[in-house]
């Protein structure tokens, strides 16, 4: 028998923690995430070194045009966890592999229009950036739509609640991308060698993800979903995925147009570093959403999930923004002192951007109940902080404290509707009699 001392000592605490499964589950696909991003970095250094500044820039420019490219891909894998989701949680895993099927047909319907559309314009996008070969254009239209596949299962593993297999998927891609780089380059393709291993990580992926589901086929059966369904859903994750890409993007980019360069340089460079909150964020959130739509799916309590998924952002998000204002010259040291003045602004930018992590985390909750409450307050969200930085933009200063009152503003409109529906949850269950 363990003593009541030992239960409460640093290993009871662990146990304790450990056998939570949305915190197991969080620290495992936070270290994937983390190993990924890692190997992001060494994929841009190791090209960078190999092909020199002018041949580096196709890469970069290729690798910066796919993140565009791969927001269908980015509504895809959302609405692939949601109807996996609600499979596992009525017991119909048999269902998952015929799901698959039709998502990955749907989302290559779309992946071909944008792939088509990139190989007729090959021409005028090469001139736009400056590409002297037109195949990096060719290797970007195949990456986009590996891109889409790859997100479909993805989306099921993360339905599944299978973060390992899906934290060692993401870091399969990574890996194969710098081998890929390095060899290819070395082989003497040049930059296309760079932008070809972009196609081979997530063609790497894809195959190896098309057998992790060969176990589901003996698991019993659901109704087929319903395609109308299934549109109107991605239809609403595509309006959060659009509206909180624009406010994640859109301060940097009218910070551009509005200051000087020196200024909008600043701005930039203290922008990248108040995004790692961010990025938690989308951590914590893309685990919560699979437990949030399987309760929800069952008819049981599922609040519990998302106030301990907001306490951890919140964790997060205090920790950076105390990190950065005790200790900006520590966060600065990469980018040397030439970037000296962005210290007053790196923890209002983290606070700025956990606000905006807070309020992707509550519209991550409301997708995974298949509620449409958060759109009118998200694009709201994004006229706001346009308007504000449209009107007042006398320097970082100024527009950064446009952007914290944008989030802090969304941030408070969502949570409000949160605490209606937690209230009304509540009451409902108060009411019902007890068997």
């Amino acid at each position: 028998m363990i003593s009541p001392d030992r239960a409460a000592g640093p290993g009871g605490v662990f146990n304790r923690l450990s056998s939570n499964r949305l915190l197991r589950s969080n620290a495992i696909y936070l270290t994937g995430s983390l190993v990924a991003g890692a190997g992001g970095y060494v994929f841009h250094f190791a090209t960078g070194r190999l092909l020199g500044p002018a041949q580096y820039a196709v890469v970069a420019s290729a690798v910066a045009s796919l993140y565009l490219l791969n927001l269908p891909a980015l509504v895809v894998q959302t609405v692939s966890a949601r109807f996996t989701s609600i499979a596992a949680g009525r017991g119909q895993l048999g269902s998952v592999p015929g799901l698959l099927l039709q998502l990955s047909g749907l989302g290559l319907g779309v992946g071909v229009v944008v792939a088509a559309g990139l190989v007729i314009l090959r021409g005028p996008l090469s001139a736009y950036l400056q590409l002297s070969d037109q195949r990096v254009i060719y290797a970007l239209a195949a990456a986009s739509l590996l891109a889409v596949l790859v997100s479909v299962t993805r989306g099921a593993l993360q339905g599944l609640r299978r973060f390992v297999a899906l934290s060692i998927n993401v870091v399969l891609d990574m890996s194969v991308r710098v081998a890929g780089a390095v060899g290819m380059i070395l082989a003497g393709l040049g930059a296309l060698g760079g932008v070809l291993a972009i196609v081979a990580g997530p063609a790497a992926a894809y195959a190896e993800s098309l057998f992790l589901f060969k176990a589901l086929r003996g698991e019993p059966l659901g109704e087929r979903t319903d395609l109308s369904q299934v549109g109107r859903y991605a239809a609403l994750t595509t309006v959060a995925a659009v509206g909180t890409t624009y406010l994640y993007n859109a301060d940097v980019v009218l910070s551009k147009h509005y200051l000087v360069a020196q200024a909008a340089g600043i701005y930039a460079a203290a922008s990248v570093l108040g995004r790692v909150v961010y990025f938690l964020g989308l951590t914590v959130a893309q685990v919560m959403f699979p437990e949030v739509a399987t309760l929800h799916a069952k008819d049981q309590p599922h609040f519990h999930v998302v106030d301990l998924s907001l306490g951890l952002l919140a964790a997060f998000g205090v920790g950076l923004t105390l990190l950065y204002a005790v200790a900006p010259g520590l966060v600065l040291l990469p980018y040397g002192s030439a970037f000296n003045p962005v210290r007053q602004y790196l923890w209002p930018f983290a606070l700025a951007l956990g606000l905006l992590a807070i309020s992707n985390l509550l519209i991550t909750y409301f997708l995974s109940i298949g509620s449409s409450r958060f759109t009118i307050p998200l694009m709201g969200a994004c006229l706001l902080e346009t308007g504000l930085i449209a009107n007042f933009h006398a320097g970082v200063g100024q527009i950064l404290w446009m952007v914290v009152i944008t989030m802090t503003v969304l941030a408070a409109a969502l949570s409000g509707m949160y605490g209606v529906e937690r209230f009304r949850a509540h009451s409902y269950l108060g009411k019902v009699p007890s068997s």
